[in-house]
């Protein structure tokens, strides 16, 4: 998030509009507060932008966090339609998800030759991919909706279709060929909302539903450290900081550090809330983390919001 000249904030997404992170940004932000920036390229999987090798981003912060059920859809020209009636039905298997299409139209796959769609998606779309478009040549996109968008441009003879959301189809002039497409009904995508340090309180959440209480908030801390070449346990050690507190870690990752081989930054998620005026259990941990890790980095703290809302938040379908 940076301001504008006009006092207002700018929240930045992958675009083009229609994207899930252009709905996931407004989930979370008003457009009369804020302006809306789509940007072409973006490090989508934040983890390795927080890394941050370079020291090129000091003063980002994660601020929050969202969850989105995501459904995937099918969407190509209305060409691609043919009137007939399907008899077959999917085998489909338990947590795996049932596509839904119109009850009189199927799509001609035979005339597809190509899908469109961030890694992600055409991923989490496998098998309904490997069921009914086996050997068509898949394509990454930057975005979802930016696959939407090439489709939708190469015209109503277009032999390509992409799967993106409803919204992004409608946006686009296309037509949503089959929907519920992903494999697991529970397909969820975890958004983080980053800002910089000057740009309000550090500790600050902008996640969505917050309750009402303070006193009640469960909180999430991010933090990020690397190790000096010691004897084995040394990461177990640091760990044990946090465990000693009764600070449970809800996730832990790693990245290569680039400095020499086998080396590591990593990265952990702990409940709990850093305080900016010092004091405090997490604090406590931290300054104990910085005298045993070779250098950290605190990341953030904001709202948990798996614990808040138990279910994701459901997009525009």
């Amino acid at each position: 998030m940076t301001t504008t000249r006009c006092n207002k904030l700018k929240v930045a997404y992958l675009g083009p509009p229609a994207s899930y992170s252009h709905q996931a940004a407004l989930a979370c932000f008003s457009d009369d507060e804020y302006d809306f920036d789509p940007q072409s390229s973006i490090k989508v999987f934040t983890l390795d932008l927080l890394v941050d090798r370079e020291s090129s981003f000091p003063d980002l912060l994660v601020c929050g966090e969202l969850y989105m059920s995501v459904c995937h859809c099918l969407v190509g020209h209305p060409s691609q339609r043919q009137p007939q009636h399907s008899s077959s039905e999917d085998s489909q298997m338990p947590g795996m998800s049932q596509p839904e299409r119109p009850s009189c139209r199927t799509t001609n796959f035979q005339n597809i030759n190509a899908v469109y769609s961030h890694p992600q998606a055409l991923g989490q779309c496998e098998r309904y991919l490997g069921l009914h478009l086996p050997g068509v040549e898949r394509h990454d996109a930057s975005s979802t909706s930016k696959a939407a968008e090439k489709v939708a441009n190469e015209g109503p003879n277009s032999q390509a279709v992409a799967i993106s959301s409803s919204l992004a189809a409608k946006v686009n002039g296309l037509e949503v060929l089959a929907k519920g497409i992903q494999d697991r009904d529970d397909n969820s995508t975890r958004f983080f909302i980053l800002k910089n340090k000057g740009s309000s309180q550090e500790s600050h959440d902008r996640s969505p539903n917050r309750p009402s209480s303070a006193d009640r908030l469960e909180w999430k801390t991010l933090v990020s450290f690397t190790l000096a070449q010691q004897p084995s346990g040394t990461l177990a050690d640091v760990l044990q900081t946090f465990k000693d507190r009764e600070l449970n870690l809800t996730g832990i990752h790693s990245r290569p550090s680039l400095e020499h081989a086998w080396h590591y930054v990593f990265l952990i998620e702990v409940q709990g809330r850093r305080e900016v005026k010092g004091g405090g259990t997490m604090n406590e941990a931290l300054e104990e983390l910085g005298r045993k890790a070779k250098d950290w980095r605190w990341l953030g703290s904001w709202i948990d919001q798996a614990e808040q809302q138990r279910g994701a938040v459901q997009i525009e379908q």
